[in-house]
């Protein structure tokens, strides 16, 4: 090798055709997932996959990275002849990443190729051409891969990681709301049965920033993108470690440059982590929103130990913290009898955003090796493309197998009938937020006033639409009492809002004639980065 050329590294997830489950684009992490159902009022998304931008970024080696692209776009890419190719991989997308290689190895033999992400758990297994695919690559990532990419190319592994992805953003009704993203750790120590992202990092954490690195981080966010909702934080459960949150909270609260109100992020967290919080302490530091898994009232996982759930999510919505619910249909214990109940449970929380899924063991876990000596697990004619949320891969012990997805389905119907849409949700959440901190005696809560006067004068011109087509009188009356709540509190639409509450009108009117029409749609363009050019 000349030894003036620089290594080059590409750095692509999955090409497509990309699975449509239920019809709806799996790469869409609203409409296939959070806000799954919900109509018209279904959100759609962008969301960039930071495992890749995250590693290019941290190279001192020029890198390039591909986002959803075709096959034609990634073979042209691979005949530049790159050093080194490092495909994200999901299980779901197996039989691409198999082409992907192959395709390498005719255009490209020369290319070192790396796989990497939580598929690569499928690769001892033998329900495929596993162990073919597996002569094919000449490295595996198994982990954090940063470090791992570095250390190939001789690079400093420990030398600070920076973090700049594209903005994210959600859209619904012609509106996009961009939000930023950080990683501040991988892996997570509550080791769940059925938790894949436990198993892989051996139930430990992989701590990526330190407490101060991820205030700089996000605050040069704050700086950079003043416009956006929210940064998300990637951290499993990021509360279980209160000594670092509560460090991360001291740089929040003591920087003179940015003020409360700037300051709007979200991320994961059990119950009981969360429970070793106030409500006060999580709006200090500026939490807006929190995934938390629920995963079932009559499970006894030890992360949902503390406080009571509903009562904690009461609180969480009270204060204006939205929140998105994980929920799981398929445990041992669901019967007939019960599974009902557990549902109807679930939707009392009224998250704001949700996630329900059946019971998936996957390869590494607890529940996947349980299955296996228990002799319940479908391996027969099995497909990892059939490895999703949504699919059925072990004998269940009260109910039928077929029974699960119609029970999943139906949870998701449940929740936008009684509680509404997410949008109607997130207005609500942001209405009591202002209220709870209108006069509040903390000073930092009480700034905190003006971000959810802002999202609620934003959200309320859509009210009327989702009234005409809200799913039933539930709805609507619920619709009826936030508008007049925002009433009593801010007075009456303005000129402008009125306006915008016919354009929306006519546009909601529009898409529902638009779904009667049904289309699958077609899978995103190719997105192409580059990174230390």
């Amino acid at each position: 090798m000349d030894a003036d050329k620089k290594t080059t590294v590409l750095m692509t997830m999955s090409c497509g055709p990309y699975p449509k489950l239920d019809g709806v684009n799996s790469m869409d992490l609203y409409s296939s997932r959070l806000t799954k159902n919900q109509d018209i009022f279904t959100f759609h998304s962008y969301y960039p996959r930071l495992a890749i931008h995250l590693i290019a970024q941290n190279l001192k080696a020029p890198s390039v990275v591909l986002e959803t692209p075709s096959f034609g776009d990634f073979v042209s890419e691979i005949k530049k002849g790159y050093d080194y190719v490092g495909i994200n991989f999901d299980t779901i997308f197996y039989d691409q990443i198999f082409k992907m290689v192959k395709a390498v190895k005719k255009f490209s033999p020369e290319t070192k190729i790396i796989l990497g992400g939580y598929g690569v758990v499928c690769l001892n297994e033998k329900f495929q051409e596993e162990q073919e695919l597996v002569k094919m690559v000449d490295y595996v990532c198994h982990g954090e891969g940063i470090s791992f990419v570095r250390g190939l190319l001789g690079e400093d592994v420990d030398a600070p990681v920076a973090q700049d992805f594209p903005l994210a953003y959600i859209s619904i009704f012609g509106q996009k709301v961009y939000f930023d993203n950080l990683v501040s750790a991988l892996g997570c120590r509550s080791g769940c049965e059925f938790c894949c992202t436990s198993a892989f990092y051996g139930y430990k954490k992989v701590r990526i920033l330190s407490a101060l690195r991820l205030w700089e981080l996000l605050k040069k966010k704050i700086q950079k993108n003043q416009d956006t909702a929210f940064t998300w934080i990637y951290d499993e459960d990021f509360f279980d470690d209160p000594d670092y949150v509560r460090e991360f909270a001291g740089y929040i609260k003591s920087d003179p440059d940015i003020s409360p109100e700037q300051v709007r992020w979200g991320g994961y967290g059990s119950v009981r982590s969360l429970s070793q919080f106030t409500i006060e302490e999580l709006l200090e530091m500026g939490v807006s929103s929190l995934w938390i898994g629920v995963e079932s009232d009559y499970t006894d996982l030890p992360k949902r130990k503390g406080k009571d759930v509903k009562q904690l999510f009461s609180e969480l919505h009270s204060a204006g913290i939205q929140t998105i619910g994980s929920f799981i249909i398929g445990w041992d214990f669901h019967s007939p009898e019960n599974v009902q109940k557990d549902i109807d449970y679930f939707v009392s929380l009224q998250p704001t955003y949700s996630q329900v899924s059946s019971l998936m063991p996957c390869p590494e876990t607890r529940l996947w090796k349980r299955m296996l000596e228990e002799g319940r697990l479908y391996t027969e004619g099995f497909k990892w493309r059939n490895h999703h949320l949504y699919s059925i891969m072990h004998r269940h012990e009260l109910l039928k197998d077929e029974e699960v997805p119609l029970l999943v389905q139906d949870t998701m119907v449940k929740l936008f009938e009684n509680n509404g849409p997410s949008a109607l949700r997130t207005f609500e959440s942001n209405l009591h937020g202002y209220l709870y901190s209108y006069k509040h005696p903390n000073p930092r809560v009480n700034r905190r006033r003006a971000i959810f006067e802002k999202w609620c004068r934003f959200i309320v011109p859509a009210l009327p639409a989702m009234k005409i087509y809200a799913p039933g009188k539930t709805v609507r009356k619920k619709i009826d009492a936030l508008m007049q709540e925002y009433i009593d509190t801010f007075g009456k639409m303005t000129f402008a809002q009125h306006l915008q509450k016919h354009a929306f009108i006519l546009l909601a009117t529009l898409l529902k004639i638009s779904s009667l029409f049904p289309h699958s749609g077609r899978d995103p363009r190719t997105k192409k980065f580059y990174y230390n050019k």
